[in-house]
């Protein structure tokens, strides 16, 4: 079974100077925390007052393969804080849509060329569609999303749940079942880039 955290999150999502990992197998276990990179992330701690907190996600348009990939929202193109949060939800929503339908050319836009996380994402999406299959569902539901801007880039929480849904094969069989969920915090990092935003690293917190 193909895992979001497994196929791109812990790749090489925590920067510094580690290399990346071998790519796993699509039977590979979630990495445990001791398998972590020893990169530190970054902190976690409440807010400061100029942080833009909400209580959940930005709303998002369904995504289902019928309804098409997911619109930008307005507010994601707003070179805010609020606008990052917004573009960083998007960014998962957009990846959901892409392993349901499959397709492996929608995030790609959305990331700079140096995010090997994303890269990962991007290989998980090929891999669906060279085998000619999709995910069942979601692969990440996101929660409370909160944003901080540092510099000249913004680091963006997202609360998730990694759902680990079914493969299925293009006649609508199952190829493999569902998983277990993992709750995790997915913590990317975006900038904003002659007027549009683009996520630089993606780090994951468990």
């Amino acid at each position: 079974m193909l895992t979001l955290l497994a196929a791109g999150a812990l790749l090489a999502g925590c920067g510094g100077d580690a290399e990346p990992a071998d790519p796993p197998t699509s039977q590979d276990p979630l990495p445990t925390s001791d398998d972590s990179p020893t990169t530190a992330a970054p902190s976690t701690d409440a807010p400061s007052d100029d942080v833009v907190e909400t209580s959940s996600a930005p709303d998002v348009s369904e995504t289902t393969e019928a309804s098409g990939p997911p619109e930008l929202p307005d507010e994601a193109t707003e070179d805010s804080e609020a606008g990052a949060e917004a573009f960083a939800v998007h960014y998962v929503e957009l990846m959901n849509y892409a392993a349901m339908a499959p397709d492996d050319e929608l995030i790609g836009p959305l990331a700079t060329d140096g995010c090997d996380t994303c890269a990962g994402f991007e290989g998980m999406m090929a891999s669906y569609v060279n085998a000619k299959e999709r995910a069942a569902g979601p692969l990440v539901d996101v929660g409370e999303s909160r944003a901080r801007e540092v510099g000249e880039e913004t680091i963006v929480f997202l609360e998730s749940v990694e759902k680990k849904p079914a493969t299925l094969s293009a006649d609508g069989a199952t190829a493999t079942e569902s998983g277990d969920s993992t709750p995790f915090t997915m913590v990317l990092t975006v900038t904003f880039d002659e007027g549009q935003w683009l996520v630089s690293e993606i780090q994951v917190q468990q």
